[in-house]
């Protein structure tokens, strides 16, 4: 993320939170009146804050502060809503479940948060539109012709507020290259110029022009938090997944044990009614194996819910489709919260999996997928996962072309895999429970 898209998300929310005390302030003088300022003081300023922090964390992982989701259409205002209602929720929680602040402010809190509510759209829907109509955008200058640099050239065409216009795209440098190049803020390169000395030599000459350069593969990250698979190499791979996560991946195992026994233990009542429900509508097997693939092309079992009929492969194993007959309406349900997946604590338990990581594949698909998809192979240099970072940006992956968009997600984290990374996914995937991409 370059300084100005950090800029505008500091902007707002600093914005957030000067209209959360703002809220509170006229809650306060509403109540009452001239005493709101010793109400503030010795009573809400400092559970109220705390709040806050809770709460802008909750923007942040609710993609509140993504700039590809600051648009006014349909799906920013759903997930606005369903946000704000679990701020609400949370600040109830809070009060009613930790009354150590010795206040219990029902009727505050709900007046909070009808104001802060609507003076919150006000503000987010304006700020929106500034994005679009006020702030000059960077002209860019995009070389390449490929499947990957389509589909950059498209989404920032179709995403404004993000502060880039496409300017030009042309296919090669030639001879009037740096005459093309002007009004250009920022000029963006396929990896294979850095190997030409001409032609690098041309991009270097550009740099006394006031130009920024980056590469496809660096702005494609930034943009999609994806890895252009049209851009890698071997030596990117060695260069940046080759190095050992020895603290990361030493401290990683023993917390998952830990945490997969106590999730085992707070989850049995859930778990209880789903293995009920499947036995009423399938009355079969509960629990379904399935043979996949994980560490350094292990085998492994892998335990899940059944989710699709008996027999639902007599006739071999494929993809499951859109409307696909062989799910069950549990089955459907379970797939569509992802509960289907729990019985998978056994796994992590076991060291099959871990909690986040590449999603484990069949035997059969990835002997497919390694002939079609360039580097599929490099997924399993680390533990498959029950969720991970392509799980929570790309839907169910149902074809060869799916799963070459996951991919370009996997080899992203691989990238930049840490426990904070690790943590951020299991919150937001614990966010689409209630709000399905």
């Amino acid at each position: 993320m370059n300084v100005l898209s950090k800029l505008k998300l500091i902007i707002l929310a600093a914005g957030d939170i000067l209209i959360m005390y703002l809220s509170l302030t006229m809650t306060l003088s509403l109540r009452y009146g001239r005493d709101f300022y010793q109400q503030l003081i010795a009573y809400h300023l400092l559970p109220f804050s705390i709040l806050f922090v809770l709460w802008i964390s909750l923007f942040s992982i609710g993609g509140l502060y993504n700039l590809k989701n600051l648009k006014n259409n349909l799906a920013f205002k759903k997930n606005f809503s369903l946000i704000l209602f679990a701020s609400f929720l949370i600040g109830i929680i809070f009060f009613y479940l930790i009354p150590a602040f010795g206040v219990s402010p029902k009727t505050n809190l709900l007046v909070f948060f009808i104001l802060f509510g609507i003076i919150n759209y006000a503000w987010r829907h304006s700020y929106n539109i500034i994005l679009v109509t006020t702030m000059t955008p960077l002209n860019i200058t995009i070389l390449g012709m490929n499947r990957d640099v389509d589909v950059l050239v498209n989404y920032i065409k179709s995403n404004p507020q993000l502060g880039y216009r496409i300017k030009q795209r042309i296919d090669t440098i030639d001879k009037g290259f740096e005459h093309t190049l002007k009004d250009t803020n920022l000029l963006i390169i396929p990896d294979y110029i850095k190997r030409d000395k001409t032609l690098i030599k041309a991009v270097y000459n550009t740099l006394f022009k006031g130009i920024n350069i980056k590469d496809v593969s660096t702005f494609y990250e930034e943009i999609f938090g994806k890895i252009p698979i049209s851009e890698l190499e071997e030596s990117w791979l060695i260069d940046h997944l080759a190095a050992q996560h020895t603290l990361f991946d030493s401290a990683k195992r023993p917390a998952e044990l830990v945490l997969a026994v106590l999730a085992i233990l707070v989850l049995s009542p859930v778990i209880a009614v789903i293995v009920l429900l499947i036995k009423l509508t399938s009355g079969s097997s509960v629990i379904y194996k399935q043979e996949r693939i994980g560490r350094y092309e292990k085998k492994f079992v892998l335990f899940k819910f059944r989710t699709m009929v008996p027999d639902a492969e007599a006739d071999g194993p494929r993809w499951a489709e859109g409307g696909d007959r062989r799910i069950t309406r549990v089955g459907r349900f379970l797939r569509r919260t992802h509960l289907d997946e729990m019985p998978q604590l056994i796994n992590v338990i076991k060291g099959n999996i871990s909690f986040v990581g590449p999603r484990p594949e069949r035997p059969e698909f990835v002997e497919q997928l390694k002939k079609k998809i360039p580097y599929y192979e490099i997924r399993h240099i680390v533990n498959p996962g029950i969720t991970g970072w392509a799980q929570i940006n790309y839907k169910y992956a149902s074809s060869v072309d799916d799963t070459y968009e996951k991919l370009q997600f996997d080899i992203y984290y691989l990238k930049k895999r840490s426990l904070v990374f690790d943590l951020i996914i299991i919150l937001k995937t614990v966010k689409t429970l209630f709000i399905n991409p």
